[in-house]
């Protein structure tokens, strides 16, 4: 089924779904090459910042980056 990008950042009023920041990219949960699928369910809005620096990473891959200080975004 398609799905709207434009439909999913109003829902989440522009706001990055990790960090709270402006959202200009649509971001993959579980990533495309980790056998995420592209649906809907599995897309949430997310700033430039989070979303470069997950690239295909899972949630927890990309925490693990983090270290012991939060991100600075």
């Amino acid at each position: 089924m398609a799905y709207s990008r434009t439909e999913i950042l109003a829902r989440w009023k522009r706001a990055c779904a990790y960090c709270n920041g402006v959202a200009t990219h649509l971001d993959h949960v579980q990533p495309l090459a980790k056998g995420g699928e592209d649906v809907e369910a599995n897309i949430v809005p997310a700033c430039a910042p989070c979303n470069l620096s997950k690239g295909a990473k899972t949630l927890a891959e990309w925490a693990e980056t983090f270290g012991p200080e939060p991100p600075p975004f």
